[in-house]
């Protein structure tokens, strides 16, 4: 009797062990699970961040009025990307620009239609002189040295963050082809006037 006594106490015992290995295992189990799938979180965000990057970023500083956004633009993926717009909240419009010659041998500027193409696997420039990131309508200064934030956004929907160091910038004034000018806001320049000054159109800093 005394050893059937030993024998029936051992067995819970011995039942409680196997359970509570099972259960440590199934927790380190669901653990590596949600990690892994964080992981993978990740670096698809990493991935969806980098697919579209603008490198050497910088916008001309000026307190008022209107500047411009430059850099090279880099397609990550195996997929044409096409830039359809960006954003800056310090300002009261934002345009897509391009330079073009209006025939008489003057450089104006106009917003590009239908966007930047960036073609896969490739760089497109933005610089003074060129296509550009043209910010109208400033309702804050840009001082030299300070970083700002900038939103692209693909005809995708997809809006990718990026920053741009203002930096000191002298040269040419600029003109703009009819229309182009006129945000609809005080102080800004109108269609005709001169563009911005510091401007540089031969694109040298």
């Amino acid at each position: 009797m005394r050893k059937n006594t030993i024998l029936t106490t051992a067995m819970p015992i011995a039942a409680a062990s196997v359970a509570l290995v099972l259960g440590l295992s199934g927790c380190g189990q669901s653990s590596t699970q949600a990690s892994g799938s964080e992981t993978t979180s990740a670096s698809s965000a990493e991935t969806a961040a980098a697919s579209l990057t603008l490198d050497d970023a910088w916008v001309k500083a000026a307190d008022d009025n209107m500047t411009g956004i430059f850099g090279t633009l880099t397609n990550t993926t195996d997929k044409d990307i096409n830039l359809v717009e960006a954003k800056y909240d310090g300002a009261s419009m934002v345009q897509l620009h391009e330079t073009v010659d209006d025939g008489t041998g003057t450089m104006k500027m106009q917003e590009k239609k239908g966007g930047f193409v960036i073609k896969a696997g490739q760089s497109y420039t933005l610089e003074p002189g060129g296509d550009h990131i043209m910010v109208m309508g400033l309702t804050r200064p840009i001082k030299p040295g300070e970083e700002i934030d900038v939103q692209l956004v693909t005809a995708d929907d997809e809006t990718i963050p990026v920053k741009a160091v203002a930096k000191d910038y002298s040269g040419a004034q600029e003109t703009y082809a009819p229309g182009e000018a006129d945000a609809g806001t005080d102080g800004e320049k109108k269609s005709g006037d001169s563009g911005m000054d510091g401007m540089d159109m031969s694109g040298d800093k």
